[in-house]
């Protein structure tokens, strides 16, 4: 279609596609998160410039049931505005399924980036591909391959645990 054939996941959605891709957020705001269980949530985020309340739904890449963390990937690079606003200020609130919540946050290393990519991979091996081939990115299946492209795809924490980090702590990824 003429429609979708002019734009790509490296660049901000404008007319149709930008109406298409917030669709879920309107979903969450109708209390209809539960369409998407566990593998999608929906962030609430300050604008670093504007100061105001954006919400940003993503692909969540593993819930870790042992820590009670929610990870998702910024699959179009350190400059996606949702990614940059969580570094200028931390989340307001994460909703999964219905259930909102304000989590800690901590911005993962590019190797514990690629360890939990891996995973998902094998989780997802066919959606893993797609993603990577829509987002422009790539590396040769090695794992030091895959810490290098975790630099330009880097990954988020959500704690289900609202309970704040020890104070100063380099785990808080805030500030």
């Amino acid at each position: 279609m003429a429609i979708f054939s002019n734009w790509n996941m490296q660049q901000k959605p404008s007319g149709v596609w930008r109406h298409v891709l917030r669709a879920p957020v309107h979903l969450y705001r109708w209390r209809l998160g539960f369409l998407f269980g566990e593998r999608f949530l929906m962030l609430t985020h300050v604008g670093r410039v504007s100061g105001q309340q954006h919400q940003t739904v993503v692909e969540v890449v593993e819930h870790d049931r042992h820590t009670g963390e929610f990870i998702v990937c910024s699959g179009t690079g350190p400059d996606a505005d949702w990614y940059r606003n969580l570094q200028a200020n931390p989340v307001v609130a994460v909703q999964v399924r219905n259930r909102t919540w304000t989590p800690r946050q901590r911005l993962l290393d590019p190797s514990e980036a690629a360890t939990r990519f891996a995973g998902y991979e094998q989780a997802h091996p066919k959606t893993a591909r797609r993603l990577l081939k829509t987002m422009g990115n790539r590396y040769d299946g090695t794992d030091a391959g895959r810490v290098a492209m975790m630099a330009a795809m880097p990954m988020v924490a959500f704690s289900d645990d609202p309970q704040p980090l020890g104070a100063g702590t380099a785990d808080d990824g805030v500030g």
